[in-house]
């Protein structure tokens, strides 16, 4: 498996722009281990999902200094040519994004149980609409930072705003399938435990909850990038 080895060091002398994109590929990273991580948990390779968790609390770490070093190098008399309180509020919102990358693995790991056959396919596509807002939310985050290096163009401008379009979308998507797998989850009490149909919806929630983060962040980007 290969990772992303972000210069750690190197955020300190990036722009907060560039920086951002830094913080935006770690949260990537920490949700493509996190898709093995849910394989692992789907197919009951507890050992395994073991592993890869310690390493997404590894890149949480990660993520958190470079959010720290923008945050601290970025006092009230520095100029910027956005909004610095947009700024910080779309880096809050990544932050978010990967404390829930986090926040899933811990709890999926509370209770070490097989997840119900007749579920796992629902599971694993609202997973992938989960990594597909974050894909699209590190787009957005690139095509800031080009917005900024062209002035503002609006060819790029434009760009931008198809991108987050796409997030809003992927979100409305990612809510219908959450609803459609939480009644589903629910239609089987008769089957399943009450504490194993608590465990799994609030799974369901933490999945859905990124598409919610994601989304957000690309409001900010859109306000960011507003004339």
């Amino acid at each position: 498996m290969k990772f992303i080895r972000a210069p750690i060091i190197e955020t300190l002398r990036k722009s907060p722009f560039e920086a951002l994109e830094d913080h935006a590929k770690m949260v990537m990273e920490s949700a493509r281990v996190l898709k093995d991580e849910i394989d692992d948990y789907i197919n009951g390779n507890f050992e395994e999902f073991e592993k890869k968790r310690k390493i997404i609390e590894d890149l949480e770490l990660k993520a958190d200094y470079i959010k720290s070093n923008i945050r601290n190098h970025l006092p009230k008399g520095v100029k910027m040519p956005v909004d610095r309180g947009i700024f910080l509020s779309l880096l809050g919102e990544m932050d978010k994004v990967e404390d829930l990358v986090q926040d899933i693995g811990e709890w999926i790991s509370i209770r070490e149980k097989p997840i119900p056959d007749e579920l796992k396919g629902d599971f694993r596509k609202l997973f992938e609409k989960a990594l597909e807002s974050i894909e699209t939310c590190h787009k957005a985050v690139t095509q800031l930072n080009v917005v900024i290096e062209s002035s503002f163009a609006e060819e790029e401008r434009k760009k931008a705003k198809e991108v987050t379009h796409r997030l809003h979308e992927i979100e409305h998507e990612s809510d219908l399938m959450e609803r459609a797998l939480t009644r589903k989850i629910f239609s089987m009490e008769s089957k399943i435990s009450s504490v194993a149909i608590f465990h799994l919806s609030k799974t369901v929630f933490l999945l859905g909850d990124i598409a919610n983060h994601a989304e957000n962040a690309g409001d900010r980007i859109r306000a960011l990038i507003a004339r």
